[in-house]
């Protein structure tokens, strides 16, 4: 699949400047262009180089080439088709670029289970992590917005690794204590999104765009015990049941549960959790439902051992 903004674009260029200046077929013929003119025997480069044969009305080093640029950038920058390979522009990737993100507003339908959001097209791990795979075979992971949702407010990520095999870990500090969350399975990184360590509030804020995490080659064993559609639904309502008997059991079992911080008493608990529990109650929530050895049981829950 191709970025709705990549563009092309004929261009002409200097074959001898040792300057580069492409000029848009669009944009040929104007006042200040030469190359295309008998204007181009005044060119101080073209005095520099050999006399050539060919037809004097147009300079002998203009070139022609075929460009691709991206029309949601600013600036436009023209890309070889040799280089645009590269590029995440045409493939999968680009469902994660910034300026994609900023301008298309993507507006997929998403699924929500009790005001958690679960996209059909991602699969998610029982730590509540989510994989998306390419078609080209590049993989992208990120927290589920029920892991966000917990987390709140972040105030400093890092990332173990940023390129090799491994299983994908990152360290989040929330309210002064540093969490791992670990994609359970391994995969090759090629990039990590160190734009959130400028701006952590974005992993939590928009978990499942610009808040990706790592980018990646899938492997054999990345899609191992992962859930999606409806089974991730059922799993998703399951574990928001799990929660709520979490914190009435461990947290509030001496107080009468009415709602308060922990909205333990039917409903979904309040964004921010993790900022509402001392350091050794985050550290016992992350064991129960966040840890890289949870696994999902048959009916849809997820179990830590």
């Amino acid at each position: 699949m191709t970025c709705p903004f990549l563009k092309e674009a004929q261009v002409k260029y200097c074959q001898t400047s040792s300057l580069r200046k492409l000029i848009p077929l669009a944009a040929a013929g104007r006042a200040d262009e030469k190359c295309s003119s008998r204007e181009h025997l005044t060119c101080p480069v073209y005095r520099t180089q050999p006399a050539q044969p060919g037809d004097a009305d147009q300079c002998p080093y203009l070139a022609e080439s075929l460009m691709q640029y991206c029309a949601a950038a600013p600036i436009a920058k023209m890309i070889p088709y040799s280089e645009s390979r590269l590029s995440r522009c045409e493939c999968d990737r680009f469902h994660y670029c910034e300026l994609y993100l900023a301008m298309a507003h993507p507006g997929r339908t998403t699924p929500i289970v009790d005001e958690i959001p679960v996209p059909d097209w991602l699969s998610y791990s029982a730590n509540h992590m989510w994989l998306d795979v390419g078609e080209d075979g590049v993989c992208h992971v990120g927290i589920d917005a029920f892991l966000s949702r917990a987390l709140g407010p972040v105030d400093r990520i890092a990332f173990l690794w940023q390129k090799g095999n491994h299983r994908p870990t990152a360290v989040v500090t929330v309210n002064g204590v540093d969490l791992e969350i670990v994609f359970p399975n391994p995969f090759v990184i090629t990039n990590c999104n160190l734009y959130l360590r400028a701006d952590p509030s974005r992993l939590t804020a928009e978990p499942y765009t610009a808040g990706w995490l790592f980018e990646g080659s899938v492997a054999p064993e990345t899609n191992r015990n992962m859930l999606s559609g409806a089974a991730a639904r059922r799993w998703m309502e399951q574990e928001q049941h799990r929660m709520n008997e979490f914190l009435q059991h461990e947290f509030l079992q001496a107080e009468p549960l009415s709602g308060g911080p922990f909205a333990a008493d039917g409903g979904i608990f309040v964004p921010g959790l993790c900022r509402s529990l001392d350091r050794l109650g985050v550290r016992e929530l992350f064991h129960t439902f966040f840890s890289p050895l949870a696994t999902h049981t048959p009916r849809g829950e997820s179990v830590n051992p």
